[in-house]
């Protein structure tokens, strides 16, 4: 095996652990957000069950279970206002 091939293998694998080093941080956040928004999907649907007898619905989609798990109760509280608003 040639000298330059074992340092330029060297190099490449400093490259991509410093790459993997540098990517830690946001994917950590996206994985977090994936996390809340399944979350915030089961907190819309036992809301949905709960507040039925109301007439008060939010659809559970990718959008609604982002805001919620975005924003949490506030979020939850804004889209139930929202549909509220909406249905008149």
């Amino acid at each position: 095996m040639q000298p330059s091939f074992v340092i330029f293998s060297m190099i490449i694998v400093f490259a991509f652990l410093m790459l993997f080093v540098v990517m830690a941080g946001p994917l950590t956040a996206l994985f977090k957000f994936i996390i809340r928004s399944f979350i915030g999907a089961g907190i819309i649907y036992l809301c949905n069950i709960v507040f039925s007898p109301f007439n008060i619905y939010i659809g559970v989609n990718v959008l609604t279970a982002c805001i919620v798990g975005f924003l949490g109760i506030p979020g939850l509280g804004s889209l139930i206002i929202i549909s509220r608003i909406l249905d008149m």
